[in-house]
Formats: structure tokens, C-alpha cells, sequence
């Protein structure tokens, strides 16, 4: 399975090394090391606790990286003194400019210049670990709808016998976007089809609320499972979709397996560890002694911020704590976060013997 990493303020902008390359356990370094507090089995009597973390946390993740980020350029230059837009749609507001490659990232000299050198209150970034379609940058997380940028971490099960039943709910301009030819894809095009209602693309840059992405998402969970009951009837297997949208000022998250007792793959959240990932304040991701680096901003200063990741970044447990099994995370545009459980019936379970 993949690894990912969100950052969501309304007014403190993170920088993209101090969060996605310096840490010891930053996402750069979860190509092949992983650091999953608090996971346990649920299964005691048949697999270990590292079983059931390893399960659905593949050890390696080298098969491409993605970053997006939230930046106001591309308004400010569009509409420049004339407050008009050339095409005369609105582009107001945040958009996101993305970075995608197949090397890996901690010898890509691209990526680590970006990193250093870029800011934003708003950024997806994600490390891929395929399963079954190519090793391509189109296939790369995040992927773009406009305004909204979605990822996904897990598995869509038999996902080429349903492949064909997704492409044929959604509109023509979400459909006509995918690029690629994953499972994640796919399912952030139901996604957005649902958020806007079928409407087409030039719905993506609407303003909607967190709790119509909430519902968007578990529409579009809901009919991966549908169809795979209808195709594959008994022979389903359990999906694995933690997924995570974002319009650059709210945010919505979900860790989900439909299956009775077995857990997703591991997402965490917090609202403390920025200020820890942040050089302009005191302390280290790492808990180095930084003392003699000069003056630091008081930790009050810090403004309201959530990350969201598969794995903790910093070496405060305590900052962290692990989303349950098919629960929300909605970040609202003040930056607060609530954890709300998924609509959820039992004829949506599915087993898998080999699991």
C-alpha cells in the first residue's frame, strides 16, 4: 500500500522540506521505513500485531511520488488590473500546482529544490506502491479536478472486472480527466462526479461544503461496493480506501475496509505536530536540541493547522492519534477538525480467506 501526507491551515503556511523531507520519519524516508504507533490486531487468535500492521503497509514504496500545493499565483496573474479572467470564468482563490515523477525521492534534486523553496497552507503529497498498473507519472497521486486534489492509499479489489460499471456512471468531463489507469483515479473521479452532481468541470471550482464531500465520498464507497456485489456477487472481496480530498481550504479523510474485523491500512491525524515540523518555532521533528539556532516564534503564534498521514512525522506519540476504522476526518475552513463515523451496513462486509 501507498503512503501519504496532508497539511491544511487557514492562515499558517508550512514549508514543503520541513514537512515532507527533514524528519526522520518524514514521508521522503517511507519508501522503506515505516513507524506505526498504536496499531494492534484484531485477529489475536489467528495472526501477531506486526501481521496485522504489515498487512495492508507494504514495506517498500518506490513506484512514484506526488506533491500538490495550494498557491494563489495562477488568479493573481489571470485576472490581474482588470479583475477580469480571460475566458471570463472566476478563478479566485487557491489552485494547485503539482509535481510528479517515477524516481524516487530522495535522490530527485527536482523535487528537494521545489521543497526547499516552496510554501503553503495547503499540500497532498504521496508515495505509491503499485499493486497492478504501470509504474508511470500519470498514475501518480494526487490527481487534479480542477480545483479539488484527491489521493488514495489501499486497494479497490478485482478492479478491472469493475472498471468498465465506474466509467460508465460518470459524467463525460470527470471521465474524459482520468488519465491514468489506477483504481485511486477511478474512484476520485466518483468522487468529484458525485460532488458535482454530474455537472462537469466547469462545477470543480464551486465551493462545497465538507459535509457534501463527506457524503460524496461514502456515495462513491458505496458504489464500488454495489458494483462489486453485482459482478462479483460471493466471490467480493474487502476494499481498502483510505482517501483524502481537499479544495485547498477544507479537507475531508476516511480509513475504511469493509470487511468485519480486519483494519485499513494505518492513517493517523493532528493538530499539534505542525508547530513541531515548523524551523520558525522551537523543538525538532526528530527532538534534536535546536537551542542554539537563535530565537524561535512562540508556540501560541502557531495558527490553527491538521495533518493527516499514514504515519506519524515527529517523535511526539502524543500529538498523533490514529483515525478508526471507516471514521471522517472533516477539516472545516477554520482549520478545526472532527472525527465522525461513515454511514455503515453489515451487508456491506465482504471476506476474504487469504487475507
Amino acid at each position: 500500500m501507498c503512503r501519504w501526507f496532508a497539511y491544511l491551515s487557514p492562515t499558517e503556511p508550512c514549508l514543503l522540506s520541513d514537512v515532507l523531507i527533514t524528519p526522520k520519519h518524514a514521508l521522503t524516508n517511507q519508501v522503506n521505513d515505516h513507524y506505526l504507533p498504536r496499531l494492534i490486531a484484531h485477529l489475536p487468535d489467528k495472526i501477531t500485531a506486526e501481521h496485522e500492521a504489515n498487512a495492508r503497509n507494504r514495506i517498500l514504496n518506490a513506484d512514484g511520488l506526488g506533491v500538490a500545493w495550494y498557491t494563489t499565483s495562477y488568479s493573481d496573474f489571470e485576472k490581474g488590473i482588470t479583475g477580469e479572467s480571460e475566458d471570463g470564468k472566476p478563478h479566485e482563490g487557491l489552485r494547485p500546482a503539482v509535481y510528479k515523477t517515477i524516481q524516487p525521492p530522495k535522490g530527485d534534486m527536482n523535487y528537494r529544490s521545489i521543497c526547499a523553496n516552496t510554501e503553503t497552507r495547503c499540500c497532498f503529497a504521496h508515495i505509491r506502491a503499485t499493486s497492478a498498473s504501470a509504474v508511470t507519472q500519470v498514475n501518480n497521486h494526487p490527481f487534479l479536478f480542477g480545483r479539488i486534489t484527491f489521493m488514495h492509499n489501499g486497494a479497490v479489489s478485482d478492479f478491472i472486472d469493475i472498471r468498465r460499471g465506474i466509467c460508465d456512471i460518470l459524467d463525460p468531463d470527470t471521465y474524459a480527466n482520468i488519465e491514468g489507469s489506477t483504481d485511486s483515479e477511478h474512484i476520485g473521479a466518483l468522487f468529484v462526479h458525485y460532488l458535482s452532481e454530474g455537472r462537469g468541470k466547469d462545477s470543480w471550482d464551486e465551493d462545497y461544503s465538507v459535509h457534501a464531500m463527506a457524503t460524496a465520498i461514502r456515495i462513491a464507497v458505496k458504489t464500488i461496493i454495489d458494483l462489486q456485489k453485482e459482478i462479483l456477487g460471493a466471490k467480493r472481496k474487502p476494499n481498502s480506501l483510505n482517501l483524502a480530498a481537499t479544495d485547498g481550504t477544507k479537507m475531508i479523510a476516511c480509513r475504511f475496509r469493509n470487511h468485519a474485523i480486519e483494519q485499513p491500512p494505518s492513517l493517523y491525524y493532528s493538530t499539534r505536530a505542525g508547530v513541531t515540523l515548523n524551523r520558525k518555532y522551537p523543538d525538532h521533528a526528530d527532538g534534536k536540541n535546536i537551542s542554539d539556532e537563535g530565537p524561535k516564534k512562540s508556540e501560541d503564534e502557531h495558527g490553527n493547522h491538521v495533518i493527516v498521514a499514514s504515519e506519524p512525522s515527529t517523535y511526539i506519540d502524543e500529538d498523533w492519534e490514529l483515525i478508526g476504522k471507516n471514521q471522517y476526518l472533516l477539516v472545516n475552513k477554520d482549520g478545526k477538525a472532527i472525527i465522525q463515523n461513515m454511514m455503515y451496513g453489515q451487508t456491506w462486509d465482504a471476506d476474504d480467506e487469504e487475507a
